[in-house]
C-alpha cells in the first residue's frame, strides 16, 4: 500500500507542468543544495575548532551540550515560518477500500522526509562520531544522537499541529508563539536559565541511555495529537463543504462578519495574506524585527538617553503597518480598476486598512513590553513603547495610507518574495523618513530643555489625538486618492 501511494505520489510531481518546465532550475538548485547540506557536514565535523576559536579553553562537548536547546527553540520557531505543510491529495482515497488510518500514517511520515529534519543529523553526527566516544563511549554516543533526532521530529510534528490550528484556533496557535518567545525572553533576562537544564539533560542523555525515554514520549505524543487532529478533518463531506465554501464564500472569518462591509474587506485582505507569499513574507518578517530591541536595549550608549530609543519603539511597534503598507493599494493592483467600479466607497476601502494596521500594531507593542523586564532600564523602556505605539496607530497610520496615494507600481502575487523588486519606488523609500524620524524631531525640543519626560509624552499625546481623529484624517487621505486613484490604474495596467 506504501509502495503504491508513492509511485502515485511521484507520478503526480513529475508529470505536471511545473515540473516539465523548471526541470533545469531544479537540477541547479539541487546542486546549490548539495554544496549547503556539505558546508552543514563541515561545520558539524570543525565544531571544536570553531568552539575553541569564539571560547579558547572551554569545554567543546560541554558548550555544545548547553546550547542544544536554544538551537530547538530557533529551529521550532523557524520552522513555523518557514516549513510547509505536507501536502496529499487524499480525497480520491477516501471512498476506496483503503483504511483512513493507513493514509493519515502516510500523510505524517511523509513530513519526516523535510530536509528540516535531517539538517540535525548532518550537523550533529560528525561532530559526535569525533568527539563523543570519549567520553560517552559507543552507545552513549548513539543514544545522544538519537535524543537529538527524537527532539527534531518532536519539532516537526509540534509545528505541523499548531500551523494546522491556526486557521481554526488562531488564538491557540499564536498563544504557542507567545509561549516560545517569552521562554527566550525569560532566559536572556535570567529569569530561568535554559542553558543550564540543557547542558543536564544532553549531558544524561550520553550518559545513561534512559534518559531517551524523555524524547520518546514527546515524540510519540505529538505524533499521535496529529493523528488525532487529522482522523477528524479527513470526511469525505467535510471536505466538500470545505472546497464548496472556496468557490461560494469569500468572508469565512466568522467573527469579522458582524463589522459589515468593513469586516469583508479586511477577511479579504488577511486571505490575500495567507495566499500568496510575498505578502506572506513581509508580515511574518515583522516577528523577527521584534527582536531588534536587542541591539539598541543592551547598548549603553543608546539606552543612557531616550532619543534613539523612539527609533526601536517606533520600528518594532510599526514594522508590520511599515513594510506592509508602503505597498499599498499595489497589492490590489491586478483587480484595481474591478475595485474602482464597485459601489464600494474609497473611505470604506481605506478604514479597512487602518483597521487592520492598529491590531497588528497593537500585538507587536504587546510583545515588546517583555522588553519592560530588563533590569534598570525596563521601565523607560515600556514608558517609550506606549509613546511610539500611540504615535503609530494615530500618525504613522496615516503617513503611510497618504504616502500609499503615489504608488503607482504594479505587484503580480503570483511571483515570489526572494530578490523581488517589483512595486518598489521612489514613495517607498520616502515614506521611511518622516516614519521614524517625525516622532524624534517632535521629542528633540523638550529634550534640549532636558523635559525628557514631556517629550516621550508630547509624542505619545500626538499619536492619541490623531487616532481620536482618525475619520478627520482619514478625509484627507481619501481626498488625495480621489485626485489620482485614474494615475494609480493608469500605472497599474502597465506591465
Amino acid at each position: 500500500m506504501i509502495r503504491l501511494l508513492l509511485s502515485h505520489q511521484w507520478k503526480e510531481a513529475t508529470r505536471s507542468s511545473v515540473w516539465q518546465k523548471n526541470v533545469a532550475i531544479n537540477a541547479v538548485l539541487g546542486f546549490f543544495m548539495l554544496i549547503l547540506l556539505m558546508y552543514v557536514v563541515l561545520i558539524g565535523f570543525f565544531m571544536d575548532e570553531l568552539v575553541q576559536a569564539v571560547k579558547p579553553g572551554a569545554n567543546t562537548i560541554e558548550v555544545v551540550n548547553r546550547a542544544l536547546l536554544y538551537y530547538f527553540l530557533f529551529d521550532l520557531a523557524l520552522r513555523f515560518f518557514i516549513q510547509e505543510l505536507p501536502v496529499m491529495g487524499i480525497q480520491p482515497y477516501l471512498h476506496l477500500p483503503v483504511g483512513k488510518g493507513k493514509l493519515i500514517h502516510f500523510v505524517l511520515w511523509k513530513s519526516i522526509t523535510s530536509m528540516f529534519n535531517f539538517l540535525s543529523l548532518l550537523l550533529f553526527i560528525p561532530f559526535a562520531v569525533r568527539m563523543l566516544p570519549e567520553l560517552y563511549g559507543t552507545v552513549g554516543t548513539w543514544a545522544w544522537v538519537l535524543g537529538l533526532f527524537l527532539l527534531t521530529l518532536f519539532n516537526n510534528f509540534l509545528t505541523l499541529y499548531f500551523k494546522r490550528l491556526l486557521v481554526e484556533k488562531p488564538l491557540v496557535t499564536f498563544g504557542f508563539l507567545f509561549a516560545v518567545v517569552g521562554l527566550g525572553a525569560a532566559d536572556y533576562l535570567g529569569y530561568i536559565g535554559l542553558g543550564t537544564v540543557s547542558a543536564g539533560f544532553f549531558s544524561g542523555l550520553g550518559s545513561n541511555p534512559v534518559w531517551l525515554l524523555l524524547p520518546l514520549v514527546l515524540f510519540a505524543g505529538a505524533y499521535v495529537v496529529n493523528y488525532a487532529y487529522l482522523k477528524a478533518h479527513t470526511y469525505p463531506e467535510e471536505m466538500r463543504i470545505r472546497k464548496q465554501s472556496k468557490v461560494g464564500d469569500t468572508t469565512e472569518i466568522g467573527f469579522l462578519q458582524r463589522f459589515g462591509e468593513l469586516g469583508t474587506l479586511i477577511s479579504l485582505e488577511l486571505k490575500l495574506i495567507a495566499r500568496h507569499k510575498r505578502p506572506k513574507s513581509t508580515m511574518t518578517m515583522g516577528v523577527f524585527f521584534l527582536a531588534y530591541g536587542f541591539l539598541f536595549y543592551t547598548n549603553k550608549v543608546y539606552t543612557d538617553g531616550y532619543a534613539m530609543l523612539i527609533f526601536p519603539g517606533i520600528f518594532m511597534s510599526g514594522f508590520v503597518m511599515l513594510s506592509y503598507g508602503q505597498f499599498v493599494p499595489g497589492w490590489q493592483s491586478a483587480h484595481f480598476d474591478a475595485l474602482l467600479t464597485k459601489r464600494l466607497s474609497p473611505y470604506t476601502f481605506f478604514l479597512g486598512k487602518f483597521w487592520m494596521f492598529v491590531p497588528a500594531c497593537t500585538a507587536a507593542y504587546l510583545i515588546t513590553l517583555l522588553y519592560g523586564l530588563m533590569p534598570e532600564i525596563g521601565g523607560k523602556i515600556m514608558l517609550i513603547n506606549t509613546a511610539c505605539f500611540l504615535y503609530n496607530i494615530g500618525i504613522n497610520t496615516f503617513v503611510v495610507l497618504y504616502m500609499s496615494t503615489y504608488n503607482k507600481k504594479r505587484i503580480d502575487l503570483s511571483k515570489g518574495s526572494s530578490f523581488n523588486w517589483q512595486g518598489v519606488g521612489a514613495s517607498q523609500f520616502i515614506l521611511m523618513l518622516p516614519a521614524l524620524v517625525l516622532p524624534i524631531l517632535v521629542y528633540v525640543p523638550f529634550g534640549l530643555m532636558d523635559k525628557p519626560y514631556w517629550g516621550v509624552a508630547a509624542v505619545g499625546v500626538l499619536g492619541l489625538l490623531g487616532f481620536i481623529f482618525h475619520r478627520q484624517l482619514l478625509g484627507l487621505v481619501v481626498k488625495r486618492f480621489q485626485e489620482q486613484k485614474y494615475a494609480i490604474a493608469a500605472g497599474f495596467r502597465q506591465a
